[in-house]
């Protein structure tokens, strides 16, 4: 009994453990296969969002911008300076404030304010009483200028507010009030600090570092003025990462393309945006991918107001 227990126990034989191997080799292989596919899926879907949410910041803040080109300017000046056929691209920072040395020019609009901050005056007292839910734009210890939508003049110059009260909608004015100097119906302006006036806003493109041919970042400058030189020169920020196209077409009230800045009632806007060519984007990852987005916007205060 004892002999016949030791031979109904035998292991496997080599031949056996040498065909799970190759198929275990198989199945590890294809799981494996199965999990970097899956990353890499998984890294280029992230970066596509990206990608996305790129291109809709700067698509919502070009289209802001020029909507609001000409806003309470004084007549007759130009809501669009700047119509390059080739926009700008330089690896300055800030660039030279007239000169684009790598290429193309600046996009440039003018506006009352680059921070897009307003509220109508209902009343002047001992504080300025504004439209209702205006108060709450404004910050304590920001500068302000009102404008007279009628005349498009600056009655007040720069003044400092105090601790605006969104429950009395007023905004109390620390340094400079003039009480009498204002009416209702005029228009509070938000001014950055040292910021022009008018604020004259460019657009231009910068080489994203590290990421590959033809990507790029959205660059957005307004000029300020702080006495030393070079004056005026750029507040600059990056609006949008990994664009490889800015394109703007200019166009004339009958819908053609516009020949001179006077002309321009409408800009349609062209951008496309790309994964990083040298992550996700390289040709033994996944390749690149690129969004695109195109829209028109048309000049509404092409008279100031």
């Amino acid at each position: 009994m004892k002999l016949k227990s030791i031979r109904m126990s035998k292991g496997f034989s080599l031949v056996e453990l040498l065909v799970v191997m190759v198929i275990m080799g198989l199945v590890m292989t294809a799981v494996y296969g199965l999990f970097i596919n899956n990353k890499r899926t998984s890294a280029t879907s992230e970066e596509v969002v990206d990608v996305q949410q790129n291109l809709r910041v700067a698509m919502e803040t070009l289209v802001s911008d020029i909507r609001m080109a000409g806003y309470l300017i004084s007549d007759g000046a130009l809501p669009i300076t700047s119509m390059p056929n080739t926009i700008g691209i330089d690896t300055d920072d800030p660039p030279n404030n007239d000169v684009i040395d790598d290429g193309g020019e600046f996009f440039i609009l003018q506006t009352s304010s680059s921070a897009k901050t307003y509220a109508r005056v209902v009343s002047d007292g001992a504080d300025i009483v504004v439209e209702d839910g205006m108060a709450e734009l404004f910050r304590t210890g920001e500068f302000i200028r009102v404008i007279r939508p009628t005349s498009l003049t600056d009655v007040t110059g720069e003044w400092k507010i105090g601790t605006p009260d969104s429950d009395t909608n007023e905004l109390p004015v620390s340094i400079g009030y003039v009480a009498g100097l204002i009416e209702p119906g005029d228009m509070v302006v938000r001014k950055l600090a040292n910021e022009t006036m008018p604020s004259e806003i460019r657009y231009w493109l910068r080489p994203t570092s590290d990421a590959g041919n033809n990507n790029f970042e959205l660059m957005r400058g307004y000029t300020v003025n702080d006495g030393t030189p070079p004056d005026p020169d750029l507040e600059v920020d990056v609006i949008a990462r990994n664009i490889n196209t800015f394109q703007l077409t200019y166009l004339a009230p009958d819908g053609t393309v516009a020949t001179t800045v006077d002309d321009i009632s409408a800009i349609r806007i062209n951008l496309s945006a790309q994964t990083d060519n040298t992550k996700t984007g390289a040709d033994g990852f996944s390749g690149t991918k690129t969004r695109s987005l195109q829209t028109v916007v048309k000049i509404r205060n092409a008279s100031g107001v």
